[in-house]
């Protein structure tokens, strides 16, 4: 596991809704970790941010944590995931779906494919930073064991 105390935690946010990003992004700046978080806006550069583009050579280096909406413009999360799990370098990288939509198909869909958690977006601010916060603790915090009372739906879990 990677020291993060010493270098941040590179965390790749795929979200289309500029509202939405900027809580995540605060969310994100009030962990305890030091987390160098990108942004991608649709989904196409989504796969450029990762290096997934025809002639694309890749990012210097790969990400611990990708966080990403579901309905995105130009190609979905679920359609980047695919693309994500084919590729060797990636493949192993923690995919998680943080969505509005709770419905089962798209659950049962992206699980499928290989997210590695599937997170409904809360309503409210407070259970919003919980739910991004507890995702930080399970996927980047110390030690290999997921913190038990995470509610996040895992793949495998």
């Amino acid at each position: 596991m990677p020291n993060y105390e010493r270098d941040p935690a590179k965390v790749l946010l795929f979200e289309d809704n500029p509202d939405d990003e900027q809580v995540a992004l605060r969310v994100f700046r009030r962990q305890s970790l030091p987390l160098d978080v990108s942004v991608a806006r649709d989904g196409e550069q989504a796969l450029q941010s990762l290096g997934l583009t025809e002639g694309g050579r890749g990012p210097q280096e790969i990400p611990d944590l990708i966080v990403s909406d579901l309905k995105m413009p130009k190609l979905s999360g679920d359609e980047v995931l695919v693309r994500v799990r084919a590729c060797e370098r990636l493949r192993d990288v923690p995919y998680v779906m943080f969505t509005s939509s709770d419905n089962e198909s798209d659950i049962e869909r992206c699980m499928a494919r290989g997210a590695s958690a599937y997170c409904t977006k809360p309503v409210g601010f407070p259970e919003y930073v919980e739910c991004l916060t507890k995702m930080v603790e399970k996927w980047l915090g110390p030690g290999d064991e997921p913190d038990p009372d995470c509610e996040l739906e895992s793949a495998g879990a």
